[in-house]
């Protein structure tokens, strides 16, 4: 079953009756456990991961919903560790990176990547976890979540308006 991609990630449940579960990938300890502990004080369950290896083979243990994934780690940077991801799993999870890369190169890399949301450290938590809620709500279909949560607008969602 390990990178077949079927089943391995936990979508379409009610968002006010389970809690996500989110990987961590940071490899700085205290930000990896800062990161775990703003997530766990919005009601999630996160899993720590030290290294693009790691996060990988986590991936193939455990179901994910989501991913908030560092680029500069040890072995395998974010760049590769979240194309891999992308390529055994597909949009089946919702990649978050959280990065001290602030260009727009960086920013463009991790979107080709495919990264759903780019953020730059120091971030602001309240928008980092908006987002991600934003992400999980959009992937499980929305279910017992408000519409004012389920229609905000993430980076590369929008579209321009029809030239008439």
């Amino acid at each position: 079953m390990q990178g077949s991609g079927e089943g391995r990630f936990r979508k379409g449940r009610d968002m006010n009756s389970q809690s996500f579960r989110i990987l961590v990938v940071e490899d700085d300890e205290e930000i990896n456990e800062l990161e775990c502990d703003l997530l766990r004080a919005h009601g999630m369950e996160a899993v720590p991961a030290l290294s693009g290896a790691e996060a990988l083979e986590t991936c193939g243990e455990l179901d994910f919903d989501a991913i908030m994934l560092d680029i500069m780690l040890p072995r395998r940077d974010g760049f590769d560790t979240c194309k891999e991801l992308r390529r055994k799993w597909g949009d089946k999870l919702s990649i978050v990176m959280i990065t001290a890369l602030d260009g727009d190169d960086c920013r463009r890399r991790g979107f080709e990547a495919g990264a759903d949301a780019y953020f730059t450290k120091p971030f602001d938590p309240d928008e980092v976890v908006e987002t991600l809620r934003g992400l999980l709500v959009r992937s499980s279909g929305g279910n017992g979540v408000s519409s004012e949560v389920s229609e905000r607008v993430l980076p590369g969602d929008e579209q321009e308006e029809p030239s008439e």
